[in-house]
């Protein structure tokens, strides 16, 4: 059991100086794609960039759920409800990472709207812990906000910043929340084929690059990979769409820790159109 706990530490620090660094939630590379194409955007696209919930246009639940380095202790599950309005689209979504010994989790509320054909743009209010049972826990609220741009039918950009004011984690600790700083460009070859890339500036650490594509070969199947310079991995998954739900099937490579398979469900009502 210790050696499993020493392990669990050392995947937990790993992930945060390398792929998030410290104090920064997790995210699921795979699932943080499509919010700059007019053709593969989806409610989880709002990980990408929350300006992308302007686009839903139905309501959409969809769950995500990913073993970490085939560990256990490193699982991470996300859940996301958008509903659209008249006056914009809502959110409600929520963040699970870790185990019983230590977790993160965060809980959102967003916003997104379309200001004209050209532009979109959101809003998200986050309420993110962080336990450790032999140490307490800490808490921060925080937001972040973003845009897109239309800039053509098949060229799309945009920019997300999360957490600006560097939110501190608890009211007796020095330790913050660092902001992160998106910009992304995407592009529709066609109704079957995106690709989009993203410069990701966390404060304190050096940029990164993700860059990724998705192919729709037939309205029932298509494929999403990419990769993400910041923690030098990779992700590949393939998608079947059954009626109003569709089911991903993931797996995401790190070139020290390994391998982690996931699988998304993403059900969509589609609004019945008047004659």
């Amino acid at each position: 059991m210790k050696s499993a706990n020493l392990l669990t530490c050392f995947c937990c620090i790993a992930i945060c100086t390398q792929s998030q660094n410290a104090r920064s939630p997790v995210v699921a590379w795979y699932t943080s794609s499509g919010a700059y194409s007019k053709n593969f955007s989806d409610v989880f696209s709002i990980n990408n960039n929350i300006a992308a919930l302007a686009a839903v246009k139905n309501f959409s639940a969809a769950v995500y759920g990913e073993k970490r380095f085939l560990l256990t202790e490193l699982g991470l599950y996300s859940a996301i409800l958008a509903q659209t309005t008249a006056s914009g689209n809502f959110s409600l979504s929520a963040n699970y990472y870790g185990y019983k010994a230590y977790n993160e989790s965060e809980l959102s509320v967003g916003y997104g709207r379309k200001l004209s054909d050209k532009v979109d743009i959101g809003i998200k209010f986050n309420y993110f812990s962080l336990r450790i049972p032999s140490y307490g826990k800490a808490s921060a609220f925080n937001f972040d906000a973003g845009a897109i741009f239309h800039i053509t039918e098949q060229l799309h950009s945009g920019i997300n910043i999360y957490n600006p004011l560097s939110s501190k984690l608890g009211r007796h600790t020095a330790e913050k929340l660092m902001p992160v700083y998106k910009a992304g460009l995407g592009y529709d070859f066609s109704t079957s084929f995106f690709s989009g890339i993203e410069v990701i500036k966390e404060q304190g650490s050096t940029t990164g690059i993700h860059a990724s594509f998705q192919y729709k070969p037939v309205t029932q199947l298509f494929a999403r990979a990419g990769i993400v310079t910041s923690n030098h991995s990779w992700y590949a998954g393939i998608g079947c769409l059954f009626k109003e739900l569709r089911v991903d099937v993931t797996v995401s490579m790190h070139q020290q820790l390994g391998i982690s398979p996931g699988i998304l469900l993403l059900y969509g009502i589609k609004k019945q159109e008047k004659e």
